[in-house]
């Protein structure tokens, strides 16, 4: 994910002791496997495992599919009408909504559901609530178990799904119950449409049908209805779908399938795979709101306002290249802690650093090697992903591993408070670079970070195994075996809270960070975007002019110097000059007021990357394979 929102239970290695840190975990990890306990040898179907006994998975895989038929024929309803079809449901058949999907945080889908009633035989059934989320049939088998209900779906987020008048996005762990007992049970989905509108999806066509292996790949391949443009192009064998609900002013098309086309080339040539015979991207160029991108395993949904669009194409860009690169790191590159998929209490995120973060990593640097940015860009991103790091006064007690597991608590926004947490993309993206650099000097350029993911596709994602930390490790003393200090690095960086030498990193490739300080406005405030696009204030520092103003916790946002505002202010407030007045528009409950003050002042480092003058060979060697991807 782009903009996502642990549990803290350790349920990856053997369960013989509670961890401390990584540095804790690798010994017992190796123990486990000598053993037979450990994971770092698992072989699982990557992403489409779910918990249930033997007996009930031989069921299942005999059982016939289940069936869903779709309505989305009421669009100004906003309810999505459903019947599920169970052939051959067994006595206390249990079905069950899921509470978690895509974002790491309890959302309790379960809500929007209504007007649930059964059928067994055509026979009215009786269901028992077992919990919030489940349901239970009586002890009668059934030749059909047919289930009929509504979920009210008017959220606009590639993160959830609406149903309008002008279109529909479907995220399917939102609207479909599944058998917890029988989840592998495959699946047939069949959407009734309004006139004129059409359907495209991530599910695989079969007649009048669309068909998934298992309910974890139903709910891993989302649909957009409506009246949508599409574009297509072929490359590497692969075709490759572009679906966009939205404004047609707000892009060119050619534009658009150009920038497409540079990075699925980039990426598939790094990573040298395509994994897929059809790939689908959905976008939406539309509403003013938050946006943001989601990864599927053959596809990803992305949303951009149009008017952010119009003004800045490079974001989307780089929201597509991150979105592209997920398809290898974290939908087939994927650690052990995220399987199973747990759908009622989430999974353990600690490795988000190297899902997320080291896929920001890969979106700069294939930018770049494709041409799309320029090399100073490049350094510029780079030290600003530092600068944001180095803001924050989190970084000296929370670690990445930290900030990974508790990615569950970012649906409180004063969690994103700077002397509160760190960003497990911005540090995991920083330990992706400093990575990479770290390999490539040890070996004289003959490997680097590239190396690593083929290795980790080849040797993980192609065998169906998940990996670990201890995996990790493992391939880079394999990779790079003159860089002893692997293990240090990872105690130091990952689960420890050792501020990270970008400078002597970046020294290896003849690159110095320079430092110097300037004058910027002092906001005095926090405030986030929520997914209905509401711009809300979270916290004001006490003291602040913006507190003695009369801004306060929960004020809505809506205008800014007399501009209707799309995206909090952050930027905005940067470019202004300090001393120089702010005035707000501001809605708090009924009330609409005009507040208005002189931010305050501050003093930052800012930092800039300059290329040594007289670099040495093996420097020069370093920078060029970094930048431009190549090894000796």
């Amino acid at each position: 994910m782009v903009f996502p929102l642990t549990n803290t239970n350790d349920s990856r290695a053997s369960g013989l002791f509670p961890f401390r840190s990584w540095c804790d975990r690798v010994l017992v990890t190796v123990l486990g496997v000598a053993f037979g306990t450990g994971t770092a040898g698992a072989s699982l179907a990557y992403g489409h495992q779910s918990p249930q006994s033997e007996a009930a998975r031989a069921h299942s895989d005999a059982g016939s599919p289940i069936r869903y038929v779709i309505d989305l024929r009421r669009p100004l309803s906003h309810l999505v009408q459903v019947t599920m079809t169970v052939p051959r449901a067994q006595p206390g058949t249990q079905i069950q909504f899921p509470a978690w999907n895509n974002l790491y945080q309890i959302r309790d889908f379960v809500r929007n559901v209504q007007g649930l009633e059964a059928r067994c035989d055509n026979s009215a059934q009786e269901f028992a609530r077992v919990d919030l989320n489940t349901w239970e049939s009586r002890s009668d088998p059934c030749s059909i178990l047919e289930i009929r209900y509504a979920v009210y779906a008017n959220d606009e987020s590639i993160f959830s799904s609406v149903l309008d008048a002008d279109h529909a996005f479907l995220n399917f762990a939102l609207l479909l119950f599944y058998l917890p007992r029988e989840r592998s049970r495959s699946a047939r989905v069949k959407f009734l449409l309004p006139e004129g509108w059409k359907l495209a999806t991530l599910l695989v066509p079969e007649g009048e049908e669309f068909t998934a292996s298992d309910y974890d790949a139903l709910a891993d391949s989302p649909a957009e209805a409506g009246r949508f443009e599409e574009y297509e192009f072929d490359q590497g064998g692969a075709t490759y779908r572009v679906v966009v609900e939205g404004d047609p002013s707000a892009y060119s098309p050619e534009r658009l399938v150009g920038s497409l086309k540079k990075i699925t080339a980039a990426e598939t040539g790094l990573m040298q795979d395509v994994p897929f015979s059809k790939y689908t991207f959905i976008l939406h160029f539309s509403r003013p709101g938050s946006g943001g991108g989601m990864e599927h395993r053959n596809g990803t949904a992305i949303s951009i306002p149009a008017e952010n669009l119009r003004r800045n194409w490079e974001g989307f860009e780089a929201t597509a290249a991150h979105e592209f690169f997920h398809l290898w790191n974290v939908k087939r590159i994927r650690p052990q802690g995220l399987e199973p998929i747990d759908y009622q209490h989430g999974n353990d995120t600690r490795d988000l650093w190297f899902a997320e973060g080291v896929t920001t990593t890969y979106q700069e640097l294939v930018l770049l090697r494709a041409g799309m940015i320029s090399r100073r860009t490049f350094y510029e991103h780079l030290t600003d992903e530092i600068q944001r790091l180095e803001d924050r006064p989190a970084r000296r007690f929370q670690s990445v591993e930290q900030s990974g597991r508790e990615a569950w608590l970012e649906k409180y926004a004063d969690y994103f408070r700077p002397d509160r947490s760190i960003s497990y993309y911005n540090k995991g993206a920083l330990l992706g670079f400093v990575l990479d650099l770290a390999i490539r000097h040890a070996t004289h350029n003959r490997r680097g970070l590239d190396d690593l993911m083929r290795r980790l596709n080849q040797d993980f994602a192609r065998r169906e195994r998940f990996f670990t930390q201890s995996d990790l490790l493992a391939l880079l003393r394999e990779l790079a075996p003159e860089w002893t200090g692997a293990e240090d690095f990872f105690c130091d960086y990952l689960s420890g809270i050792r501020d990270l030498d970008c400078g002597t990193y970046l020294g290896f490739a003849g690159l110095r960070l320079e430092t110097r300080t300037r004058e910027l406005p002092a906001f005095g405030f926090l405030a986030t975007q929520s997914f209905d696009g509401a711009i809300q204030v979270e916290s004001v520092e006490p003291g602040s002019n913006a507190g003695m103003a009369g801004l306060t916790h929960g004020d809505v946002l809506i205008k800014m110097n007399g501009k209707q505002l799309l995206s909090p202010p952050e930027d905005e407030l940067f470019r202004m000059k300090p001393g120089h007045k702010v005035r707000f528009k501001v809605r708090r409950g009924k009330q609409t007021l005009d507040i208005a003050f002189n931010p305050g002042r501050k003093t930052e480092t800012v930092y800039r990357l300059e290329e040594i003058e007289h670099a040495s060979p093996d420097q020069l060697q370093v920078r060029r394979g970094w930048l431009e991807g190549m090894t000796q």
